[in-house]
């Protein structure tokens, strides 16, 4: 199982009773604004995206997946990481984040981003992350984790915002 922890944070695998901790990210509209353009998931819909989504992230591996985020110093719950081998490039891992509100600008998602990476190299894979080109505040995460921007491209957002969304990738070489 991934055992991640910084500073500051340590990740665990969610469960599926924690239906309550996705909803308090997805019921957000501010969290939601480059996920959904800010639709709000319903309960309903958290608890099909914790099912379908999250718990099925951990099929392909003890290391791989969503893991949700604790800080150290209180162990409160302040979101989630996502740590997966990546769909498009074979020798890549996928990161991503979506923190709670109130988390946002201390720095949480830059740290442990960096965390991920270094995990990432250890298992020699090269990552990856994307982004709509409006986010500039986890392009600026994704570059402190020493990613580069390699494209914008079309995501598959519904309803889509009207811009590209862009890919950062730290490769090996």
């Amino acid at each position: 199982m991934i055992n991640e922890h910084t500073d500051s944070m340590h990740l665990k695998r969610f469960n599926e009773n924690h239906v309550d901790l996705i909803y308090q990210l997805d019921s957000d509209p501010d969290v939601m604004k480059y996920i959904t353009l800010g639709v709000p998931r319903t309960e309903i819909e958290a608890q099909q995206y914790l099912i379908n989504r999250i718990m099925k992230s951990y099929n392909k591996g003890n290391d791989f997946g969503i893991f949700a985020a604790y800080l150290n110093s209180t162990n409160e719950y302040i979101g989630w990481f996502l740590f997966e081998l990546d769909k498009e490039f074979s020798n890549a891992i996928e990161i991503g984040w979506r923190l709670k509100k109130e988390f946002w600008g201390n720095g949480y998602a830059t740290e442990m981003a960096m965390c991920l990476v270094e995990k990432a190299k250890s298992m020699h894979k090269d990552v990856v992350a994307r982004a709509m080109i409006e986010n500039k505040a986890s392009i600026r995460v994704m570059e402190k984790a020493g990613l580069k921007f390699v494209e914008e491209f079309w995501g598959d957002y519904n309803p889509h915002s009207g811009s590209p969304d862009v890919l950062y990738k730290n490769p090996l070489n």
